[in-house]
């Protein structure tokens, strides 16, 4: 099961595998109120900015944000590889934003859900590059971030 909630939410024993996924450190977190940072499933600083000073719309930037994700290797690798975790653990995706505000993190689970829904075409284009960002499959503590 993949939930979402905001990074300042109290930890729940059922969150699983606590995943942030921001741009930029959030204020006044502590390193344990995560397992793992992965940027890369963060918008862009130039996308994020634009949305946050209403530059663009919420269709816009969600439009936007998948096109990043889906031309960028490393975020289509660690939604390959979170889609594997959650098959034997639950995740929790982490972002600033309160519940029930939009947020990126909502459409990042539906990737993690179903990572068919990614350009096939583009995965197929990159298929020999090796990635940065994996996860050790025998410990969670060898997770490695770009």
């Amino acid at each position: 099961m993949i939930k979402t909630k905001s990074i300042y939410s109290p930890i729940d024993k059922d969150d699983g595998l606590r995943v942030l996924i921001t741009r930029f450190y959030p204020r006044g977190v502590k390193r344990e109120k995560y397992d793992i940072w992965i940027r890369p499933l963060s918008p862009s600083a130039e996308l994020l900015k634009k949305f946050k000073n209403s530059d663009i719309i919420w269709e816009d930037f969600k439009s936007s944000l998948l096109e990043e994700i889906c031309t960028n290797i490393d975020s289509v690798e660690a939604i390959r590889t979170l889609h594997m975790y959650n098959t034997t653990q639950d995740i929790t995706l982490l972002c600033y934003e309160k519940d029930g505000s939009p947020c990126h993190r909502y459409m990042v689970r539906d990737l993690i859900e179903n990572p068919g829904t990614l350009e096939s075409n583009f995965v197929s284009k990159y298929i020999n590059q090796k990635p940065h960002f994996k996860i050790h499959d025998s410990d969670e503590e060898n997770l490695i971030i770009p």
